[in-house]
């Protein structure tokens, strides 16, 4: 399993296209923190906006210094995977699946799964190959 090589450059599209080549049941979306921290107050609630696919992480990152190279890999897990654009990054990066067309993000029994663990279950229980949040 390759590694994906994350920098400023890429466009989120090309980020996620690069991530599903390797993780293929699976999705990125990318959001501000407030815009996920609201849509997961249950007082008040709220819609996530996604950030545009075609801009670039550069572009939406809130952290401005270099976090030198980062990658990931089949290891990572699903929590590390957000908390590296959370800390690196200064936004928030949900990992995603889609069960007959319904976009979902992970809920906290994949959290500790690995991205090729969590891949290969999805796999074997059916869920939409190269989803996208709906």
């Amino acid at each position: 399993m390759a590694e994906i090589h994350i920098t400023g450059q890429k466009t989120l599209k090309r980020l996620n296209a690069e991530f599903q080549e390797n993780f293929p049941y699976l999705f990125l979306s990318f959001c501000t923190v407030e815009d996920w921290e609201k849509a997961n107050n249950t007082e008040e609630g709220g819609e996530i906006y996604p950030f545009d696919e075609n801009m670039r992480l550069s572009e939406v990152r809130v952290k401005k210094e270099s976090p030198g190279d980062i990658s990931i890999h089949g290891r990572t897990l699903v929590k590390n995977l957000e908390k590296i654009f959370l800390d690196n990054f200064g936004i928030c990066c949900q990992v995603g699946m889609s069960w007959k067309g319904n976009g979902m993000y992970t809920g906290e029994g994949y959290k500790k799964l690995s991205l090729t663990q969590l891949n290969r279950e999805l796999e074997s229980k059916g869920y939409d190959k190269k989803p996208k949040l709906q």
